[in-house]
């Protein structure tokens, strides 16, 4: 959870400064921040694609990571044992990449982007396996993150900001404050990252095989708890849709 936080913090920020050196035509100076590693330095124009980028240790993991989500899944109809074991592992990963990039000075755009890439998609797969129609949930997250960085990248703040388009719902800006780091955001982001995968061990009886020892009202409870905070992040979506939206809608030409 602190690692989807902080992938999204650094997406956004090195987001804004990529998109500035565009509008100068150069590369800015950059300052120095305590929570955000530089990336390794390269000796190539800034005006060219990095290509090393791709081969820094946490893309590596995240690669390392795909395979073994798309092995989980592959394996799911044949060994739900297995399936445990490779997403397990995948979700280990998770949590290693983002600690590698900050350790090893090697944060990109490329790697902040990519690890919620593997997100969604790891949600979207569960989704799917649960019932067809819980795609939609998986569209709308997809949609979301193209909606927040195709603009500006400090997307979080202005969402949760009176602006051009208002004030916006009480909920959207507790929920947003402190980047999620409040007891409404935590609620929000246990429902987007633990509701699929609780769902999931419902369908598989996960509880009733391995969590055999769990009163019966824990799968209910936690059903509720999560749900409700899977709400929240609806609301955050739909929030953040209708912004991009109206910007659109203030320029309608195609040009």
């Amino acid at each position: 959870m602190v690692e989807a936080f902080q992938s999204d913090i650094i997406f956004s920020r090195l987001l804004k400064q990529s998109l500035l050196r565009i509008m100068a035509g150069s590369e800015l100076p950059r300052k120095p921040s305590g929570d955000e590693p530089q990336p390794a330095p390269s000796g190539r124009s800034k005006s060219r694609p990095d290509y090393r980028v791709l081969s820094y240790i946490p893309n590596i993991i995240g690669y390392i990571r795909l395979f073994f989500l798309l092995l989980a899944f592959c394996s799911l109809p044949t060994s739900p044992a297995s399936f445990v074991a490779f997403y397990s592992i995948s979700i280990i990963l998770d949590g290693i990449d983002g600690y590698a990039a900050r350790k090893l000075q090697q944060c990109s755009l490329f790697g902040a982007w990519f690890d919620v890439v593997l997100d969604n998609l790891s949600r979207g797969l569960l989704w799917t396996h649960i019932h067809p129609m819980l795609y939609l949930v998986s569209a709308l997250e997809w949609m979301t993150l193209v909606c927040n960085h195709s603009s500006d990248a400090g997307w979080r703040q202005s969402l949760g900001t009176k602006g051009k388009n208002g004030a916006p719902p009480m909920i959207v800006s507790c929920t947003l404050a402190k980047n999620f780091r409040n007891p409404w955001g935590v609620w929000a982001i246990a429902g987007l990252h633990v509701l699929p995968v609780w769902l999931f061990g419902i369908q598989y009886d996960v509880f009733g095989s391995h969590l055999w020892f769990l009163p019966q009202f824990v799968q209910p409870l936690g059903v509720t708890i999560l749900g409700t905070g899977r709400l929240l992040c609806v609301c955050i979506e739909i929030w953040c849709v209708w912004i991009h939206i109206s910007a659109m809608l203030v320029n309608t030409s195609t040009s």
